[in-house]
């Protein structure tokens, strides 16, 4: 029965460390071997052509040149019924494949299936091109005026130009006409809205120059991993010369229950679509979609995705069918388009533009997921026993500090003209690395062991490898004694001996009240006043205790939280750390009369000019806002029964500009110390 259970929950699924964590001493070497194999080696794909003229060439000569992708056709303004379809991508769906060592040694598969042996992470990424893509891309390619949109990771072309050139051959012969619309906003497939906008920012670059590398136009279109969206994302996608966001159906209907979007909206300065679904009659368009989910599903037999790669494999008339319903539906009038075609008719046709209303940040599955929370702290449909959220992006967000501190070092060797030796190479891997332990897929709906630990390994093997490349430089750029300090906010490197502090004094009356839930633990927290406007909450738990005692109670739940005063949501959007921004709660319509939001920053406010700012080095937990509920939650659902743990927040007397400051201060850009 349970074998059954678990095979339901993942066919419908869609799509770091804490005090807890294995120390990086405790990982083989062969575990840390086998993790990285794929990883962090450099490619010489990660590094664009330099001059107007570079082409790729093999044994015959050149392949291609670099170009934006080609408009198929002009638009055409008396068109007005559009199909449009957006394969998902994700070459990490089971990120390290589907077996695994665990921590005590043991050889596991996942769902302890026998045939899953032998599944590896090669394996099943091998797979999903084989039998997932290339029977879309074929199936296309017989029919050269349909027009489709498909979203991928860079890290899937590089698999592709290593192990399967003739399907990036077809891939890029399909882009290069115009039919396929190939869009890529990240590197990996990063749960990118938790962590800094640097991390992005490299990764957009490392996109930008394998797409460039491999003659694959890349589209101004945006759609991205578990559809993350928001304001920031929108923000971030202009200034990196996108054109085109993508904001999730589901997710719209979380924060605007019951409104019907229009066509297209003006969003931070680009253009903003809705999607899939139907939009407002009065626009006098009609739209379709045909296929809107992971790409992974459409052509396998019984539409099981890569977590059973080792049973099913691309069935020809799933295929058949889906291209029967793209015949009948062009039959019927509407024109198949890619995305950009789509936006440019509507240009053409001079449908009204609106302004975007506000959104907020989450994911593409609310309320089933409660949005970004299924991946920071909310609990999985399957595999509760393995999962740690916490454990993976608290422990992402201090390797991501790491991998930072690192890059500093290096620009002031550059800077300063010392040895560098194999320090750019090894640099360069660590943010490879980050980029995968980044990956959403060890956390979410579905993490299973195998995927939690090939995050956590990666936490751990960068950890020390900073630690190492850290020492390396400091040699060469002539240090003086003491430990090595960067500061992420300025630059500046140098060295320090640390003088035993003083004890932080303990507060009498908190600043603000706080509710503390741990099901089957022990659990306290401390006030410490460190100014007269700046508190700071320090909560610790201890493992499980009895299988009484609480109630309510599930047994994993921690919960603290913040008492707010205001009626908004005041906080940064992931990818915005340059403002703070407030909405009324009248603002929005909430499906479920709440949201979650990811605060990679940390920051948001209680009102009064109060703010709290958790730790993400800590815990790194979705904020629950709720208009019926007084408080503002951070609630983990996944730490193991035996874990133990410390999470800390700072609680400000301030204006928005000095609490943003403080926020991006602890988390964004802290000094970093390695031993």
């Amino acid at each position: 029965m349970r074998t059954y259970l678990l095979i339901a929950l993942l066919l419908f699924a869609a799509c770091g460390d804490d005090t807890s964590s294995t120390p990086a001493s405790d990982v083989t070497d062969a575990q840390v071997s086998d993790t990285l194999a794929v990883d962090t080696s450099v490619d010489e794909s990660d590094t664009a052509p330099q001059g107007e003229d570079d082409v790729l060439y093999d044994d015959e000569g050149p392949l291609c040149e670099w170009s934006i992708p080609p408009a198929r056709s002009g638009p055409d303004p008396s068109i007005s019924q559009f199909a449009m379809s957006l394969f998902h991508y994700n070459i990490e769906y089971v990120i390290g494949g589907l077996e695994t060592v665990d921590e005590s040694g043991e050889t596991v598969v996942l769902g302890g299936f026998e045939d899953a042996a032998g599944w590896d992470n090669d394996r099943v990424e091998d797979w999903i091109v084989t039998e997932t893509l290339l029977p879309i891309l074929e199936m296309y390619k017989k029919h050269p005026g349909w027009g489709v949109t498909i979203e991928l990771q860079a890290y899937m072309v590089e698999i592709m130009a290593e192990r399967h050139p003739e399907g990036l051959a077809l891939m890029r012969e399909l882009a290069q006409s115009g039919q396929v619309e190939l869009v890529s906003f990240h590197y990996a497939a990063q749960l990118f809205l938790a962590f800094p906008k640097e991390d992005m920012e490299r990764s957009i670059a490392r996109t930008k120059a394998i797409f460039e590398d491999h003659c694959l136009p890349l589209s101004g279109v945006v759609f991205n991993q578990e559809g993350q969206a928001g304001e920031g994302r929108q923000r971030m996608l202009v200034e990196e010369g996108y054109e085109i966001g993508v904001y999730p159906k589901n997710l719209w209907g979380y924060v605007r229950d019951g409104e019907t979007p229009w066509p297209y909206y003006s969003s931070e300065g680009g253009t903003l679509i809705v999607g899939p679904g139907e939009v407002d009659p009065e626009s006098g368009v009609t739209v379709a979609w045909d296929f809107f989910d992971d790409g992974e599903l459409r052509a396998i037999e019984g539409g099981m995705n890569p977590y059973f790669a080792y049973t099913f494999e691309a069935s020809e008339a799933r295929v058949a069918e889906f291209e029967a319903e793209l015949q009948a539906r062009e039959d019927s009038g509407f024109s198949l388009v890619t995305i950009k075609d789509y936006v440019d008719h509507l240009e053409a046709k001079g449908v009204e533009k609106k302004p975007a209303p506000p959104l907020l940040d989450g994911t593409w599955q609310p309320p089933s997921t409660d949005s970004i929370h299924r991946w920071l702290g909310g609990r999985s449909q399957a595999f509760h026993d393995d999962e740690e959220d916490n454990r993976v992006r608290a422990g992402n967000a201090r390797a991501r500090a790491r991998v930072a501190a690192t890059q500093r070092i290096l620009d002031k060797a550059v800077a300063d003209g010392a040895d560098l030796g194999d320090a750019p190479d090894r640099v360069h891997a660590l943010w490879k690395a980050l980029f995968h332990a980044q990956v959403s897929d060890a956390s979410g709906v579905n993490p299973w062991l195998g995927e939690l630990l090939y995050c956590v390994r990666l936490n751990d093997w960068i950890t020390d490898e900073s630690a190492s490349i850290a020492a390396s430089l400091r040699q060469a750029l002539g240090l003086g004694e003491g430990l090595v300090r960067v500061d992420l906010e300025t630059g500046e490197v140098d060295t320090f001996s640390p003088v035993p502090e003083g004890g932080l004094v303990e507060a009498e009356t908190p600043l603000v009240q706080v509710s503390l839930r741990a099901d089957k633990r022990s659990a306290s927290g401390v006030w410490y006043e460190l100014s007269p406007t700046h508190w700071q909450y320090v909560m610790s738990f201890e493992g499980a205790l009895t299988a009484d005692g609480c109630d309510p109670c599930d047994g994993r739940r921690i919960e603290v939280g913040f008492a707010r005063t205001a009626d908004e949501i005041a906080y940064s959007p992931g990818l915005i750390e340059d403002e703070v921004r407030t909405y009324g709660f009248d603002e929005f319509s909430f499906q479920n009369g709440e949201v979650y939001l990811p605060l990679p920053n940390g920051l948001i406010g209680l009102g009064d000019d109060l703010w709290v700012i958790k730790h993400v080095r800590t815990q790194h937990i979705a904020a629950r806002v709720a208009p019926a509920d007084e408080v503002i939650a951070f609630i983990d659902a996944t730490p193991q029964v035996l874990t133990e743990g410390t999470w800390v927040f700072d609680v400000v007397k301030a204006s928005a500009d000095e609490a943003l400051a403080l926020a991006n201060r602890i988390n964004t850009t802290p000094v970093v110390v390695f031993n």
